[in-house]
């Protein structure tokens, strides 16, 4: 009898190390696969404004607010380079004028919608890249490290210029019509800058910060760095 319940304690006492020893593996697999510890404070700085930026500049770009004039009963007329919305809110979300790419006013602007889809685009992918690789062990090899900081780079420059091209194309006939005669190439003439533009400008230059930021954050000693 006692040899007996010898033998059932042993069988439970092996029973439990192996649940055990099942679940300290099962731990350390979801450790693996989620493994916050391989950024560092700069990585998750980097990661933080990358998904920041990403967010402004996609929001700058969709909304028509980038130059605007005041229409009455607290409406707003304003005008992007692809986007035209006549009496709406500060906010135009429900406008839904959109210019195909032949209409656009002018060749500034045809450029303008170019470079900044582009430059959302890769500032989207980047975001994504930075967050996934949050929790994909070793995702950042040399490869990646390079065409994502290469990516984010290009980006901000295609948003500089941009930014910096679109108050060319104020000579337009139908910029005229919404800011006055007096409007001219960098002159707003009885406009003013949108809310959507400066967002732009901020979302740009935390792209730039991002990528600055991007060269000194590192993983671990073993592993390559992240941009």
């Amino acid at each position: 009898l006692n040899i007996s319940r010898l033998r059932v304690g042993l069988l439970i006492h092996w029973q439990a190390f192996s649940i055990k020893d099942e679940l300290v593996t099962s731990v350390n697999k979801s450790k693996g696969m989620c493994r916050f510890s391989s950024y560092n404070l700069p990585a998750f700085i980097w990661t933080i404004l990358s998904v920041i930026a990403a967010l402004t500049c996609s929001v700058g770009l969709y909304f028509s607010n980038w130059i605007e004039r005041d229409a009455g009963n607290d409406e707003v007329n304003s005008m992007s380079s692809y986007r035209v919305c006549f009496g709406y809110n500060k906010i135009s979300v429900s406008c839904d004028s959109y210019l195909s790419f032949g209409d656009i006013f002018s060749p500034e602007w045809q450029a303008c919608t170019i470079m900044m889809g582009c430059g959302a685009c890769l500032l989207i992918l980047v975001a994504l890249t930075s967050l996934f690789g949050l929790c994909v062990k070793k995702l950042f090899n040399i490869v990646i490290c390079v065409v994502t900081i290469v990516s984010q780079v290009l980006a901000v420059v295609l948003f500089v210029v941009s930014l910096i091209v679109f108050p060319a194309g104020f000579d337009e006939e139908e910029v005229h019509e919404l800011c006055g005669q007096e409007a001219d190439s960098y002159k707003l003439g009885q406009c003013r800058i949108g809310w959507a533009y400066i967002l732009t400008i901020g979302g740009t230059c935390i792209a730039g910060v991002a990528a600055s930021i991007s060269w000194c954050a590192k993983k671990h000693k073993d592993d390559y760095a992240i941009p």
